[in-house]
């Protein structure tokens, strides 16, 4: 069975006068289809320089990044921005909803990206919004929700499509315990219910521990937690 992620010696290093800074020092990592993965580290341990990597938003100095059958290691600009476009999601820390756009079109619009037609696109991110208990905002813009409400837009908005891959980092690391509680047994829920996989960077042990794997980074290392 071929793994729905594959990371395969990752190393990736920055250039800071005549030193150079690894941050990341040979990753090897297999995710296998419906796995859910939490990835812990401490802050600055290199957990979002991982799955910015991940998600193609950056490039590794060296080593391979497999989507599926897909290498993405080598491939164009426009290679990985159609891979990203339709096989990824990704939540944050921060929401990065369109302020201008109601909760259903910040959904929507990624649908319509990936392909699908606007009655398509908007019937679908009703459904999504309404299966994280925003089916009374969805006319709302972001600054007329809390910032939990913010968190569930941007959460649906990742899972809309039914993404192959699922990537996300500290998604509930801008809020209350409380509310940090119910978003992650949202998000949880959403990725068991549509038979997701999904890697999630996390400081918070109580959350990770509900994943089906633990990872730790410390130095540049990738282990078992």
């Amino acid at each position: 069975m071929t793994a729905v992620l594959s990371l395969k010696d990752l190393r990736k290093s920055y250039q800071q006068g005549h030193k150079s800074l690894e941050i990341l020092k040979g990753i090897d990592l297999e995710v296998q289809k419906g796995e859910l993965v939490a990835l812990v580290g401490a802050s600055g341990s290199g957990k979002s320089t991982l799955l910015q990597i991940t998600g193609l938003l950056d490039r590794p100095t060296s080593g391979t990044v497999m989507i599926g059958s897909e290498d993405a290691s080598g491939m164009r600009d426009d290679g990985r921005t159609r891979l990203r476009q339709q096989k990824l999601g990704f939540v944050y820390q921060f929401h990065h909803l369109l302020p201008d756009f109601s909760a259903l079109e910040n959904v929507a619009i990624a649908l319509r990206i990936k392909g699908m037609s606007d009655k398509a696109a908007s019937q679908e991110a009703t459904e999504i919004l309404t299966q994280v208990g925003l089916d009374e905002r969805l006319d709302h813009v972001p600054s007329q929700l809390s910032g939990g409400e913010q968190q569930r837009v941007a959460i649906a908005r990742a899972v809309a499509g039914t993404p192959v891959l699922l990537l996300a980092d500290e998604p509930t690391g801008n809020l209350d315990e409380e509310t940090a509680g119910r978003v992650f047994d949202l998000f949880v829920r959403l990725v068991r219910d549509r038979g997701l996989t999904a890697v999630i960077a996390t400081h918070d042990r109580e959350l990770a521990a509900r994943a089906d794997r633990q990872l730790h980074l410390r130095e540049g290392h990738l282990t078992s937690a």
